[in-house]
């Protein structure tokens, strides 16, 4: 009798072990697969000419039609200085799920600031004149997203 309950008390054992009452998270590839990296994008941006294009070609055709954009109308207008200026700003500009951009600021130099003091300001009715755009989506999502842009600024 003693045997039997050796026996039964060793089956009850093998059957409630620690490896069948696991208290952990059985779901780690699920979490794994959850992380976003929200610093890309799925689908770029896109003006209107650029919007058949795919991926790689689509993402260069927004970046030159904003810079290009952007640098013709900088130079429609007549700045003028005491000293010949040669630096480079930048334009951090946010394009919200709308598809409208929004001027979040500008990086400049105090010698930009000092000798062209009306920049900020045609700079931002230059952003509010940009047509509307097709957002950017991220796993299916239109999203914000953000876009810094290198600009030249060169009088003499």
């Amino acid at each position: 009798m003693n045997i039997r309950y050796v026996l039964l008390l060793i089956l009850v054992l093998l059957c409630t072990s620690c490896d069948f009452f696991s208290f952990t998270n059985k779901n780690k590839e699920q979490a794994v697969d959850t992380i976003i990296d929200f610093t890309k994008v799925d689908v770029s941006p896109a003006f209107n000419k650029c919007k058949n294009l795919l991926n790689e070609a689509k993402t260069n055709c927004f970046r030159k039609e904003i810079h290009e954009r952007i640098a013709d109308k900088l130079q429609r207008y007549n700045f003028i200085t005491h000293v010949a200026v040669d630096e480079e700003i930048l334009i951090n500009v946010v394009i919200n799920p709308e598809g409208n951009f929004q001027l979040k600021n500008i990086q400049t130099s105090s010698i930009i600031k000092e000798q062209l003091p009306d920049l900020e300001k045609t700079i931002q009715a230059i952003i509010n004149e940009l047509p509307k755009v097709s957002p950017a989506i991220k796993r299916g999502v239109i999203v914000t997203t953000q876009y810094q842009l290198p600009i030249k600024i060169q009088t003499n």
